[in-house]
C-alpha cells in the first residue's frame, strides 16, 4: 500500500474511533426525524411520503394530497442502509426497532467527518507540506473544530462538509477524472441541501482561473462539471415534482424567501466572536487560519481566492438567513460546512518559532478543550435549563452556552446529579432544575454510559478500554509512517 494512502487509512479509522467512542447514541434534532422517516417509507412502501410529518416540517403535495419532508432528500437515502439494517437485526433479536434505527443512525456522521480529516490531510500535502504537518492538520480538524462535535450530533452539516470539501479537493487537482469526482461529490451537495447552487460560479471561476492558458482544457473541465451538475440539478426538480407538483418548489414554500440583506450587518459581528454562536470563540485557532490567508495568498493565489470566496459567500447567506442562529446548536452551526477552509493556512504557523509557536499551540490547546467541553456536556441540556422557567427571563440572565455547558459539566462531576441550582448560574433566584427526566442527562453524555444506565449495566464504562488496542495500533502506525 502507498504510504500516503496508508497515512489516510489510520487517520480514517483514528478519528473514526475517537468519535465512535465519544458519540451518544442519541437522536437529538427534530429536524433528523423526518429523513428517518423519509427512508422508513422509501425501505417500506418505496414512497418518499414521510409518515409522521407535522406542518411546519412537511409539504402537502398538490399531487397526491400526501406529506413530504421539506428537507434535501440527500439525507434519507443516506440513512436508508441503517433502517435496513436495523430491520434485519430487530426481526432476528427482541431489540425495538424504532430505538435501534435511531441508535445507529445517530453515528452517520461519524464517517462523513473521518473523511473530511482524510482530505485535509492530502490536501495540506497537495501545498507542499510533509507528511508530519499534514498528519497534526487532519487531527486539528477532526478534534479541535467544531466538526468532532457535529460529527458526533445529527445535525446535517459535517456530511454537508464532507461533499464540499471532496468536491474542491478534487477541483484543485484538476484532471479531467478528478472534476468529474468532483463534479458527483457537488452534486450530491446539492441533493443533501439545494442552497449550493450558489456556489457553482465560484467553482466556475477557479476553472477559468486554474485553466486559462490552456483553452481546450478549460472547456473540457468546465463542461464535465456543468452537465454532471445539471444532470444532478435536474434529477432534483424530478423529485420536487414527485414530492410537491412542482418543479422549483423544494418544500420550504414561503420560508425560503426568508433571507434579508439587512441580516449581514446586524449578525455578521455575532457570528464572528459573539460567546453564544461565534465562530472564533468556539474554535479560537481559526483565527490563526484566517491571519495565515495574508501569505497562503501570495503563494496560492488562485486557491485563497478559490476559498475566501466560499467562506465569504457561505457567511454572507448565513448572516442573511433569518434562522442565522442555528436554532439549538453548538456555535454558528451553518458555518460547519466550510471549517476545513477556515483552518487551512494555519499550518504555515506550524514552521513559526518562539511566541509565534506558543500563540499557536496555546489556541491549539483552547480549542481542544472547548470541544471536549461540547462532547462530555453538549449544549441541550443548558437550553432545557434556560426555557425551563419563563417567568424569571432565565435566557435574558443565563451566561452564554459554552459557559453555562462548562458549569453543568462541573456540577455533574462534584456533585453527580441532574438537580441545578440558577444561583450556580448567577441567577438571583433560589428556584431549582431537575433534567434528570431526560435519561442521557443524568450524567456524561456518551452512548455506552448511556446504554449502560438505561440497561442497569455499568460495566459498559470499561467500552473505551476495550477499544483502545485498536487506538494504539493507528498511532503507532502513524508515528512509524
Amino acid at each position: 500500500m502507498h504510504k500516503k494512502t496508508k497515512i489516510g487509512v489510520l487517520i480514517f479509522c483514528l478519528i473514526s474511533l475517537i468519535y465512535f467512542l465519544s458519540a451518544n447514541g442519541n437522536i437529538e434534532i427534530s429536524d433528523t426525524y423526518f429523513s428517518i422517516q423519509t427512508a422508513k417509507a422509501i425501505v417500506t412502501n418505496h414512497s418518499l411520503s414521510a409518515q409522521g410529518c407535522r406542518a411546519g416540517y412537511c409539504y402537502k403535495s398538490k399531487l397526491d394530497g400526501k406529506y413530504y419532508s421539506k428537507y434535501g432528500l440527500g439525507l434519507a437515502f443516506i440513512f436508508t442502509p441503517y433502517v435496513l439494517l436495523a430491520k434485519n437485526i430487530a426481526a432476528f433479536t427482541s431489540l425495538p426497532e424504532n430505538q435501534l434505527i435511531d441508535f445507529l443512525l445517530s453515528f452517520y456522521n461519524i464517517f462523513f467527518g473521518a473523511g473530511a480529516c482524510v482530505i485535509m490531510f492530502y490536501l495540506i500535502r497537495f501545498f507542499g507540506n510533509s507528511n508530519r504537518i499534514s498528519l497534526i492538520m487532519a487531527l486539528l480538524l477532526g478534534v479541535g473544530t467544531f466538526c468532532w462535535r457535529y460529527s458526533v450530533w445529527d445535525f446535517p452539516e459535517t456530511t454537508q462538509m464532507f461533499f464540499l470539501f471532496l468536491a474542491i479537493y478534487c477541483f484543485l487537482k484538476n484532471s479531467l477524472k478528478e472534476v468529474g469526482l468532483g463534479a458527483l461529490s457537488f452534486s450530491y451537495l446539492l441533493l443533501l441541501k439545494t442552497l449550493y447552487i450558489f456556489y457553482l460560479p465560484i467553482f466556475l471561476l477557479y476553472i477559468l482561473m486554474k485553466n486559462r492558458k490552456n483553452m481546450k482544457g478549460l472547456l473540457a473541465r468546465a463542461s464535465i462539471f456543468i452537465f454532471i451538475t445539471l444532470l444532478g440539478f435536474g434529477f432534483i426538480l424530478f423529485l420536487n415534482y414527485i414530492r410537491f407538483g412542482e418543479f422549483l418548489e423544494f418544500g420550504y414554500g414561503k420560508e425560503a424567501g426568508n433571507f434579508y440583506l439587512s441580516g449581514i450587518k446586524e449578525h455578521a459581528a455575532n457570528l464572528l466572536y459573539w460567546l453564544d454562536k461565534g465562530v472564533f470563540i468556539y474554535n479560537p485557532v481559526f483565527i490563526l487560519g484566517i491571519l495565515g490567508y495574508f501569505k497562503f495568498f501570495k503563494t496560492f493565489r488562485k486557491e485563497a481566492v478559490f476559498f475566501i470566496s466560499i467562506i465569504a459567500l457561505n457567511f454572507i447567506l448565513t448572516c442573511m438567513w433569518y434562522g442565522w442562529h442555528g436554532g439549538s446548536s453548538w456555535g454558528p452551526r451553518y458555518l460547519v460546512p466550510v471549517a476545513p477552509l477556515w483552518l487551512i493556512p494555519c499550518y504555515i504557523f506550524f514552521y513559526k518559532k518562539g511566541v509565534v509557536k506558543a500563540i499557536l499551540i496555546s489556541l491549539i490547546f483552547l480549542s481542544v478543550s472547548i470541544q471536549g467541553i461540547s462532547i462530555l456536556q453538549g449544549n441541550l441540556e443548558y437550553l432545557r435549563i434556560c426555557n425551563a422557567n419563563e417567568q424569571e427571563g432565565l435566557r435574558k440572565g443565563m451566561p452564554a452556552q459554552i459557559i453555562g455547558s462548562l458549569i453543568i459539566l462541573k456540577h455533574k462531576l462534584v456533585r453527580k446529579n441532574s438537580v441545578y441550582s440558577l444561583s450556580e448560574f448567577g441567577i438571583n433566584s433560589e428556584t431549582q432544575v431537575d433534567t434528570s427526566v431526560v435519561s442521557y442527562y443524568k450524567g456524561i453524555d456518551l452512548w455506552y454510559l448511556n446504554v449502560g444506565r438505561f440497561l442497569n449495566k455499568p460495566i459498559l464504562k470499561i467500552t473505551p478500554i476495550l477499544f483502545l488496542p485498536l487506538i494504539i495500533i493507528c498511532i503507532v502506525g502513524l508515528l512509524k509512517i
